[in-house]
């Protein structure tokens, strides 16, 4: 048992974990049976909402977890020991300069130490986050980890790779549907042989697996060029946002989209999309279907009252989304974060 149990425990549990609870409608979790029971795992899910995505995923798996992230977040001597208190490890990026490169070999071995012990370790293998709803190509930085840890341990640790689809209903919102869904394990051992032969072979038959298992876990958008048509189509003209979170019901939405498809239709909603954005407009408000007068009046009470409740918390969020904060996939982040800290 590590030192900070009971500290990390009761953060991911007892604070994230009903933060989470509160802050969405509904949380489903779905096919948690396929995890390996008394296996060490690697997690490898999607990565869309910053680091929502791992919290998500942490707080609804069994084993302790550690999982990397940007090493930024630790520059300063409190932000260090605070996530590393709560298992997050610091990831360098070439633009963290060259010298800090090296510095990702003691952190992928402290990862296999923790496999080693049955613990478990998440790892972004997109590399970055992104808002659209598609799997983007993977890096082999998990492969390494995988491997890595299988040879220390004589290839009998027994560890597996497991895939999860983190799906939402809105990205940028509270009190929408999210969907963690758990996919086909994949036993890190099975590769030995062809590792022994080819390791560059292995490790990219081991991320073109593991990428496979997980597309049908997530709403998927195959085609980049296609996915200005499917967003304002499947995602800003669904009336029903709860949908978007169930990724059989989309997926087989997309593949019909694409038999559809025409060059005139991608150049339209490229139009589209790029008016909307110049002129700060939503494609979802223009096209929102509004409730009837009636419905509108008698609820008018509640909305005021919500509206007067919510109004003095929510102030530092938007003046810290609206002046600080540039990329979109982090304003649900600091909503949840400051709802979570300062308005409990």
């Amino acid at each position: 048992m590590r030192k900070n149990f009971l500290w990390y425990n009761f953060i991911r549990l007892g604070v994230v974990r009903t933060g989470l609870k509160f802050f969405y409608k509904r949380i489903r979790i779905i096919d948690k049976h396929k995890i390996p029971k008394g296996k060490p795992i690697l997690l490898v899910p999607n990565h869309q909402n910053s680091f929502m995505d791992a919290l998500l995923v942490t707080t609804h798996f069994y084993k302790t977890t550690s999982f990397l992230t940007r090493a930024q977040a630790f520059e300063s001597k409190f932000m260090d020991w605070f996530l590393r208190s709560l298992n997050l490890l610091p990831v360098y990026r070439v633009r963290d300069g060259m010298s800090n490169i090296q510095k990702n070999n003691e952190i992928f071995e402290t990862c296999i130490n923790y496999l080693s012990n049955n613990e478990a370790v998440l790892v972004f293998a997109e590399a970055n986050h992104d808002l659209k709803r598609r799997l983007r190509p993977f890096s082999k930085g998990f492969t390494r980890i995988a491997f890595d840890a299988e040879i220390k341990n004589n290839w009998n640790l027994d560890l597996y790779v497991q895939p999860v689809g983190v799906n939402y209903s809105d990205h940028q919102n509270s009190r929408n549907e999210v969907r963690v869904v758990f996919g086909d394990p994949i036993k890190v051992s099975d590769y030995k042989k062809e590792y022994e032969q080819d390791e560059r072979s292995a490790a990219n038959s081991l991320k073109n697996q593991t990428s496979e298992n997980l597309k049908p876990l997530i709403m998927h958008v195959p085609k980049l060029d296609q996915y200005p048509l499917i967003k304002i189509a499947l995602d800003e003209m669904e009336p029903d946002r709860a949908k978007l979170a169930n990724n059989q019901y989309m997926n087989q939405l997309v593949e019909y989209a694409e038999e559809l498809r025409t060059p005139e239709l991608i150049s339209d909603a490229e139009y589209v999309i790029e008016v909307s954005e110049k002129n700060n407009l939503s494609i979802r408000t223009l096209a929102d279907v509004k409730l009837p007068m009636v419905k509108r009046i008698l609820l008018a009470p509640i909305y005021l009252l919500v509206w007067l409740n919510g109004i003095i918390p929510y102030q530092p969020a938007r003046f810290i989304i609206k002046n600080k904060i540039k990329d979109k996939a982090f304003d649900v982040s600091i909503k949840f974060v400051l709802g979570l800290f300062l308005f409990p």
